[in-house]
């Protein structure tokens, strides 16, 4: 019997596309017949995708991790996968994202993560989307896991924990030293090196 009250949990997260589609196809397998991503649409209404990949096409901004139901759409609570944002003159990345991240106004370049987050409250929940959803917050946590990597620390070299930084957004950042990675008012940088 669980406990009432909230469950919740958030990894801040330094994802460039291919960082993405990397956790899209790691994660894709497993959930195949479990869950799907979503994104929700002021005409469509609930979206379903294939793969958090696609549904980021569709919206841009964020997607949603929900459990199938057994009578077809989703049920239960979301996992919401929110994007990075990248503000930068740097062409390339401009391009690989159709425009999705913000060139320059007057200030520098930064990053800004996304993130991967839940909150739940399992006693509004029946029996088996309570243990659905268990297993499924699992299975997210370690693909983000064995994709992306802890090295994000304080500008004194501090480790944070609660960060992920995906292999693609960690090599742009150390290319562009000039980039600032903020979360809100904490400038964080990338570590080099494993």
């Amino acid at each position: 019997m669980f406990e009432q009250g909230s469950r919740s949990k958030q990894v801040a997260t330094f994802m460039l596309p291919a960082d993405v589609a990397a956790f899209s196809e790691v994660v894709a397998e497993p959930i195949a017949d479990l869950a799907s991503w979503e994104t929700h649409d002021r005409t469509a209404g609930v979206v379903l995708h294939n793969s958090l990949s696609e549904a980021l096409l569709h919206n841009g901004v964020q997607a949603f991790l929900r459990l199938l139901g057994r009578e077809g759409g989703t049920v239960g609570p979301l996992i919401q996968y929110l994007h990075t944002s990248v503000f930068t003159k740097d062409e390339d990345l401009l391009a690989a994202t159709g425009g999705r991240y913000r060139p320059l106004g007057g200030e520098g370049e930064k990053m800004e993560p996304g993130r991967l987050a839940f909150k739940w409250f399992p006693e509004d929940q029946t029996d088996c989307v309570r243990r659905d959803f268990v297993v499924l917050v699992d299975l997210a946590w370690k693909a983000l896991q064995k994709v992306t990597s802890p090295h994000v620390t304080t500008v004194d070299g501090k480790p944070l924990r609660r960060y992920r930084v995906g292999p693609a957004a960690k090599a742009w950042a150390l290319k562009h030293p000039e980039c600032v990675l903020r979360d809100g008012g904490l400038v964080l940088k990338v570590k080099d090196g494993g």
